[in-house]
């Protein structure tokens, strides 16, 4: 392998790695704030891919094509915590510690039918984002790189930063850790927990979002991509350790480069070996590579 090539292997790795960390932030923010998880996460990645091909293949500009994404995802995000989320809150106890999962699961498959009943069962693909075409180079120190696949890491960096700026700097990211540490004694300091619970779902939502709209143009999109996708991000939140944002980021990061090597390696089975390596890893360490090493008490 040459070095040109181990080049490209990395920038095509980051990118999809990127991708990766913006959905399974979605997954840490939701984990974090409720202790559940939206195991349709992938599935609203692919509804945001989906939306986005049609608004792009309309003709509408791809920045207006975003916002309109943004849109439809904060309203799902929104339709999934007041109809999947909330009434098993209100149920208590008598709904199972564990009905979430069959809820957003649930979800997961309307979606999947309700794409597959407007687009069909076929593959598509995204128009290019940031460049006429899809083969744009750009040539540095002597290796070509896709214009399509630096702007999409620059834009995802963009995104998990304005993501970190919220989560530790903002009143709202700073209530979100307080009803995450202690729902009832944030009620009592004035915090509308209901209103955070219902933000953290929004987000994981706009998350998945971005993320369709960037990995469009990377990958072929079809209705049952979602499961894969969600797949990956927890593995990916995993392997980083679901308390540790920054972890979810490096392990993001180095997934998708494992896997963008494995995929150059054997093609036929490339996806799964950092699957593996992520099975092995959580054997000997279950909190992962930042995780906490003791039982969180909150």
């Amino acid at each position: 392998m040459s070095l040109v090539n181990v080049f490209q292997l990395l920038v095509s790795g980051i990118a999809m790695g990127a991708i990766y960390t913006l959905t399974a932030k979605g997954l840490f923010i939701t984990h974090l704030a409720t202790h559940r998880l939206n195991f349709g996460q992938g599935d609203f990645l692919m509804v945001g891919a989906f939306a986005s091909i049609g608004l792009l293949v309309a003709g509408v500009p791809a920045p207006l094509a975003a916002l309109g994404v943004l849109v439809l995802m904060g309203v799902l995000g929104f339709l999934l915590e007041r109809l999947a989320i909330r009434p098993l809150d209100r149920l208590g106890d008598r709904a199972g510690a564990y009905s979430w999962v069959l809820t957003t699961a649930g979800v997961a498959l309307v979606l999947q039918n309700v794409i597959e009943l407007v687009w069909g069962k076929s593959t598509q693909y995204a128009p290019p984002l940031f460049s006429a075409t899809r083969d744009n180079v750009i040539v540095l120190f002597g290796v070509g790189i896709f214009i399509e696949e630096a702007a999409i890491i620059l834009t995802a960096f963009l995104v998990v930063g304005a993501f970190y700026w919220f989560l530790f700097a903002s009143r709202w990211g700073k209530a979100i850790y307080a009803v995450a540490f202690n729902p009832e004694a944030a009620a009592l300091f004035g915090i509308d927990v209901r209103g955070v619970v219902t933000l953290v779902f929004i987000l994981a939502s706009l998350l998945a979002g971005i993320s369709g709209v960037l990995v469009g143009p990377l990958v072929s999109v079809h209705p049952h991509m979602g499961l894969v996708f969600t797949i990956k991000a927890l593995a990916v939140a995993a392997a980083g350790g679901f308390s540790n944002p920054l972890g979810i980021l490096v392990g993001g990061l180095a997934f998708g480069v494992a896997e963008a090597f494995s995929n150059y390696w054997d093609s036929a089975f490339g996806d799964l070996y950092p699957l593996l390596f992520v099975m092995i890893l959580l054997a000997f360490r279950p909190s992962g590579l930042f995780g906490e090493r003791h039982a969180d008490v909150r």
